[in-house]
């Protein structure tokens, strides 16, 4: 009997210590007609944010870490998926190596996965419900998630705020995939640029916090050949 009131005072108190750690955490209220987006990748550069906003960003952005996820290179994308082109267009790619041109049919970008324990760093903006239509668009073969209470900093109130996370067609199957996919360059380069335009110690949180990728799929210049 003494065993299991122990158990439950024990439990009662990390509860109430759970709760009162959250309650802790400052509120954002989100304003009517807004919703928040994390960037976790390319969009963390706020110009590349903004090529598909339309416009330039003027509202605040947030520093913060989005708890239970881990980054991957694990999203790939073939170069013959045509639901990424209006006109059905294909294209052959290539990359040099060493002055070989190689063939290559696929290219693998950033994902988050869930990993318990974890925390890495993102960007917090804020868009109109609308303006959401464009990411959909762009982050093609990835899902709109709710993310509003796995923001480590803060409790949000008023809306929501949502991450893109791959769908299980365009996870990367290192078996069927390794031998045609190329991680691009430009694209590292893209979100790095971004994580030390904020600061040193940003670059090495993220770093931190996601997984490495094979060295062997980095190509650094690519080749594209339009076919139909």
């Amino acid at each position: 009997m003494k065993t299991i009131k122990l158990f439950i005072l024990i439990l009662l108190v990390s509860l109430l210590s759970g709760c009162l750690e959250n309650h802790k955490k400052p509120i954002i209220n989100i304003k009517n007609g807004k919703v928040g987006m994390i960037g976790y990748g390319s969009l963390i550069s706020k110009q590349s944010m903004e090529s598909t906003l339309l416009r330039k960003y003027q509202d605040s952005v947030y520093l913060v870490h989005l708890e239970g996820f881990q980054r991957e290179w694990n999203f790939v994308w073939s170069n013959y998926d045509t639901s990424y082109s209006e006109d059905d267009l294909k294209y052959d790619g290539f990359y040099i190596r060493e002055k070989d041109t190689i063939p290559f049919e696929k290219i693998i970008f950033l994902n988050i996965m869930a990993q318990k324990e974890s925390s890495m760093n993102c960007v917090l903006y804020f868009i109109a419900p609308e303006e959401l239509i464009g990411f959909d668009k762009r982050e093609l073969g990835y899902e709109r998630i709710d993310v509003t209470n796995l923001i480590k900093e803060y409790n949000f109130q008023g809306g929501k705020v949502y991450a893109y996370k791959a769908t299980p067609n365009y996870i990367y199957d290192s078996d069927s995939d390794y031998k045609n996919s190329i991680i691009e360059k430009s694209y590292i380069n893209l979100v790095t640029e971004a994580c030390d335009s904020i600061g040193s110690y940003y670059r090495q949180e993220y770093e931190a916090s996601t997984k490495p990728f094979d060295p062997d799929l980095l190509a650094d210049k690519i080749i594209w050949k339009k076919i139909r």
